[in-house]
């Protein structure tokens, strides 16, 4: 490692080397290969992970602060550094990591699910709905809030953050991002640095396996993540195929963009993915389908009555008689290679096919009838509700099941659409909570978020949300608003700006701003009147007298040439934005300003 002091990186407020870090590797590597009886092999190296101090301190520690304040989730463990954990082995009574000897096998179980064709289509209904572009092309966006910062400042945070957010590529590959969400519950990746250029910040990111890196947790509930320990698998030189031994490295907290589900096990000491709730239809439906198949295959051939008439033939010989017939009719005449002949072979499939019935004297004789075969082979309201229960367990709407259904008018919006895209701005949310701890990250190593005086509450990242039926149910809604407002807009009794405070929710600015809108909107048709009636030379021909001294739209007679004004309507700039709306105050046709007419506040 190069030394920190002729180092070319400015920025070392974040670099941590209080000598936790030496202890950090070699003590928690130990104390996990102690605890699981699966390790064989141990790490004597305490050098695995040489960016950990760089990280130590480039991230929030809001959370596990709150814990060691807490009367219900602090312990004496808390104030421990990572490193030294290993230390007390009684640590293993309140700490749980996830690191499972079945993790693989629940991972593998769950992908074998995602391939089953129903799955698959379900969870592409869910991914496709996540990736969604603006009218900027981008897919998330970061806002900024409860802070005063300038044009210039928001434009550096937000061109850091286009640069963070590229190393992702969503464009490309975020809807495989969200489908190993739903089908492992966990997405984790690597924050890459240089270690001598530290304040250029995060340089790229790397995909890490799931099911080779698991996060380490600090308190009893498993809500507090302490950092993480990857499992890097060390093979032969000589032979690729070998796998030596698995090297453990331990990872800090900030070093991994840490996504999870947010769905546990019921003793909550690992995450499972969204895939574990179609489990049980998963299997029910895949046994059905067998089931299906193997009754329609044995059901669907015709079958043959023979209803032999036997006479007055004793039993055992009507017996005799009836066996005869039935061997006949199972042999088969075939061409033997070994006998060079004709011969009778018996034919198996004969045996599938008949059934034999002796008949006694006085019946209408020998018959052979016809019993057709299932008649219900295209009947699958059986299979439907399967398939069903496995949509609605993914929480995916029914209608969607067959592409060949119309799409739902936006007026009729089931309620089945509307938990749909909830749950799909749901993913989007747990997806962008670690996005913006990984971003916040890129700003400490930069030295921006200090300069900026930034928290986390001032940073809100968003994905932009299902553009189909989620903007049509707010479409609706403010239908409905704007249907109140014309209603009590229009009674005497009732104050058009008391109405759209309190029905549409306008601020007072936004009024304001409305206004202004509205006399600038009244000067344009002025001036478009003034066009049909006088020409696009109408306002030359009203400063000159008008030639004709006729009538100016809306003005009644001409001024006197040399002597009369374009009248002004007021108005001026009015803008909206996020905090409200800005309108520059109104002047009136000699020049002066008018007194602001404020709307009664909120």
């Amino acid at each position: 490692m190069s030394d920190l002091s002729t180092s070319p990186n400015n920025n070392r407020s974040y670099v941590s080397d209080d000598g936790r870090s030496s202890t950090f590797g070699k003590n928690l590597v130990n104390y996990i290969q102690n605890k699981l009886p699966y390790v064989n092999a141990r790490q004597e190296n305490d050098q695995l992970n040489t960016k950990y101090k760089y990280f130590r301190k480039a991230g929030i520690s809001k959370a596990e602060a709150l814990a060691r304040n807490s009367i219900s989730s602090s312990n004496e463990f808390n104030n421990l550094p990572i490193g030294d954990i290993g230390k007390d082995t009684s640590f293993g009574d309140v700490m749980y990591a996830n690191i499972q000897q079945d993790k693989g096998g629940r991972l593998r179980d769950y992908r074998v699910m995602a391939a089953y064709s129903e799955v698959a289509d379900a969870l592409d209904e869910l991914c496709d709905e996540t990736i969604n572009e603006d009218e900027n092309k981008n897919i998330i966006n970061v806002s900024f809030k409860n802070i005063d910062l300038s044009l210039r400042d928001r434009e550096t945070v937000e061109t850091e953050f286009q640069k963070f957010i590229e190393f992702f590529d969503f464009k490309n590959r975020g809807w495989q991002y969200f489908r190993q969400l739903l089908i492992e519950g966990e997405v984790f990746f690597e924050l890459i640095i240089h270690e001598d250029y530290t304040n250029e910040g995060v340089l790229g990111v790397i995909n890490l396996p799931s099911e080779l890196i698991d996060p380490v947790y600090n308190n009893i509930q498993n809500m507090i993540v302490k950092g993480f320990i990857y499992r890097k698998p060390i093979y032969n030189p000589n032979n690729p195929n070998k796998l030596e031994k698995m090297e453990f490295i331990p990872m800090e907290e900030n070093q991994i963009v840490y996504i999870e589900s947010g769905v546990y096990n019921e003793s909550k000491t690992f995450v499972i993915p969204f895939l574990e709730n179609a489990r049980r239809p998963y299997r029910q439906l895949s046994l059905i389908e067998d089931s299906i198949v193997i009754y329609r295959l044995v059901r669907a051939p015709e079958r043959l009555v023979f209803n032999v008439d036997v006479g007055n033939m004793a039993p055992p010989k009507a017996e005799s008689y009836l066996k005869k017939l039935i061997q006949q009719y199972w042999s088969r005449k075939t061409f033997d290679l070994d006998q060079n002949d004709v011969v009778k072979k018996f034919n198996p499939q004969s045996m599938l096919d008949a059934f034999w019935f002796a008949k006694r004297q006085g019946s209408e004789g020998t018959s052979v009838t016809q019993l057709a075969g299932a008649g219900n082979l295209g009947e699958l309201q059986d299979l439907m509700y399967f398939i069903k229960k496995l949509y609605r367990s993914l929480k995916v709407p029914s209608t969607r099941i067959d592409p060949e259904d119309a799409v739902i008018d936006g007026s009729q919006i089931l309620r089945e659409e509307l938990k749909f895209a909830k749950v799909v701005i749901r993913m989007q949310q747990h997806f962008a909570a670690g996005l913006k701890k990984g971003f916040i990250t890129h700003l400490k190593l930069k030295g921006l978020w200090d300069k900026f005086d930034l928290t986390t509450n001032n940073l809100e990242l968003a994905f932009n949300v299902p553009t189909n039926f989620y903007e049509m149910r707010e479409n609706q809604r403010l239908e409905g608003k704007v249907g109140n407002f014309n209603n009590l807009a229009s009674s005497e009794y009732i104050s058009n700006t008391f109405a759209q405070k309190k029905y549409l929710g306008w601020k007072d600015n936004d009024i304001l701003a409305n206004r202004e809108f509205l006399r600038k909107d009244a000067e344009l048709q002025w001036e478009l009147a003034q066009i049909t009636n006088s020409g696009p030379n109408w306002m030359e021909a009203v400063v000159d007298g008008g030639g004709e001294g006729g009538d100016i739209a809306g003005l009644g007679a001409a001024p006197e040439a040399g002597g009369g004004a374009i009248p002004s309507f007021g108005g001026g700039p009015a803008a909206t934005g996020a905090d409200g709306a800005s309108a520059a105050p109104p002047t009136s046709p000699t020049g002066e300003e008018p007194p602001a007419a404020t709307p009664p506040a909120a």
